[in-house]
C-alpha cells in the first residue's frame, strides 16, 4: 500500500501547480512546523475544549511520514500527533491533527477533499502499525481508529465560503445521506480577529497573525496605529526559535509588497539586530509597492496628458495647414476673379 500511495503521489504532481503560491506555502508551513506556535494556536484559537492547555512537549510533527504519500501538493501541510492528559496529569489518548496553510487569494473549494484524503492515509497507516504489534487487531471489537480534527488556517481577505462537510462536495448529499462519508473542518481566519483581539491575546501566536493580517498598504497603515507596542515588545521577549519563524514571515511579507531584495535584506538584517521596532522606523520601505503604484500611475497620467495633448497639437496643425491651404485657394481665385474683370 506504502508503494502504491507513494506512486499515487508521483502521478499527481499537477499540472496547474503554482509555484509562487507554493513558495508562500512552504513559508506559512514555518509556522506550524514549530511546535510551540502549534500548542497556542490549538489552545487559544479553535475554541475545542479538549485542545486546551496542549503543551509544546504533548506534540510530535508527523507530517514528513505523510507527504510521501501524498506528493507535492500537500507539501505546504501540516500534521501534528498530540497526546492528551487526564486531570491529574497522565497520558491518555492520542489524537491527530490535520493543518492546511491557504493563501489563495479565492476560497479553494475543494479543501473537504483533501482532508478526506489525508485522513484516510492516516487512519490507514494507523491500521497497519496496530496490526504489526498484534495480529489483525482491526478486526478486534474493541479496536478504535485515533480522532483526527481537520483545521484550515485562512490568510485570505475575503470571506471563507466553502462548504465545511465533506458531504457538501458529493452529488445527492441530501437524499442519500445516509451512504454518505461526512465530517466538519474548522476553519480559524487572521481575519476574525481584530489587532486589538490579538494584542490582547499577548502569545507568540498573535504575534504571527498579526503579520499574516497584512494584505496591502492599508493593512499595513492599521497594524502600526494599533498594534505597534505589542509587537515590539512580544518580539524582544519571545525565544529565538520564534524570532526566526517571525523573520521568514515577514520575509515573504516584504516580498508580497515587492520590496526588493536588497532593501528587504537590508530591512531584515536590521530587525534581528534591534527588535520590531525598526520596522516602524522604517515603514516606507513597506509601503513601497503603494508609492511605486502611485508614481507608476502618476506617470501613466502624465505619459497619456502628453500623449493626447500631442495629438491635439497634431490636430490642430492639420486644422491649420487645411485653413492656410484653403485661404490661400480663395485668395487664387479671387485674383483671378480680379483679372476678369479687368480684361472686361
Amino acid at each position: 500500500m506504502k508503494k502504491e500511495l507513494q506512486s499515487q503521489g508521483k502521478r499527481e504532481k499537477h499540472i496547474d501547480y503554482d509555484v509562487t503560491s507554493h513558495i508562500r506555502d512552504v513559508n506559512g508551513h514555518e509556522i506550524f512546523k514549530n511546535n510551540r506556535l502549534t500548542s497556542q494556536f490549538l489552545s487559544n484559537y479553535t475554541g475545542i475544549q479538549m485542545l486546551a492547555g496542549v503543551r509544546p512537549e504533548d506534540i510530535e510533527d508527523v507530517t514528513e511520514r505523510y507527504h510521501a504519500f501524498l506528493g507535492i501538493e500537500f507539501e505546504s501541510d501540516t500534521i501534528k500527533k498530540v497526546c492528551l492528559h487526564q486531570a491529574d496529569g497522565t497520558p491518555d489518548r492520542e489524537i491527530y491533527v490535520i493543518s492546511l496553510i491557504e493563501h489563495k487569494s479565492a476560497v479553494d473549494y475543494d479543501v473537504a477533499m483533501q482532508l478526506f484524503r489525508y485522513m484516510s492515509v492516516i487512519w490507514y497507516d494507523y491500521r497497519m502499525e496496530q496490526n504489526k504489534k498484534k495480529k489483525d487487531a482491526n478486526r478486534r471489537k474493541a479496536f478504535r481508529y485515533p480522532l483526527i480534527i481537520p483545521f484550515v488556517y485562512y490568510e485570505g481577505k475575503e470571506k471563507w465560503t466553502a462548504g465545511l462537510h465533506l458531504k457538501d462536495r458529493i452529488e445527492f448529499a441530501e437524499e442519500m445521506s445516509e451512504y454518505i462519508p461526512d465530517f466538519q473542518y474548522h476553519v480559524v481566519s487572521v481575519q476574525q480577529y481584530t489587532n486589538e483581539e490579538l494584542s490582547k491575546k499577548g502569545d507568540d501566536m498573535a504575534l504571527v497573525m498579526l503579520i499574516n493580517k497584512i494584505q496591502n498598504p492599508e493593512d499595513w497603515k492599521r497594524f502600526t496605529e494599533e498594534a505597534r507596542e505589542f509587537m515590539d515588545t512580544a518580539y524582544a521577549q519571545a525565544p529565538d526559535e520564534i524570532k526566526e519563524v517571525i523573520i521568514k514571515v515577514l520575509w515573504a511579507l516584504l516580498k508580497k509588497m515587492n520590496v526588493p531584495n536588497e532593501e528587504a535584506r537590508e530591512l531584515m538584517g536590521e530587525i534581528g539586530g534591534h527588535g520590531m521596532g525598526i520596522l516602524f522606523e522604517n515603514a516606507e520601505k513597506m509601503d513601497i509597492q503603494a508609492e511605486r503604484k502611485n508614481t507608476q500611475r502618476e506617470k501613466e497620467r502624465a505619459d497619456a496628458e502628453k500623449e493626447r495633448a500631442d495629438a491635439e497639437k497634431e490636430r490642430a496643425d492639420v486644422e491649420k495647414e487645411r485653413a492656410d491651404a484653403a485661404e490661400r485657394q480663395l485668395a487664387e481665385l479671387r485674383e483671378k476673379l480680379a483679372r476678369l474683370e479687368a480684361e472686361k
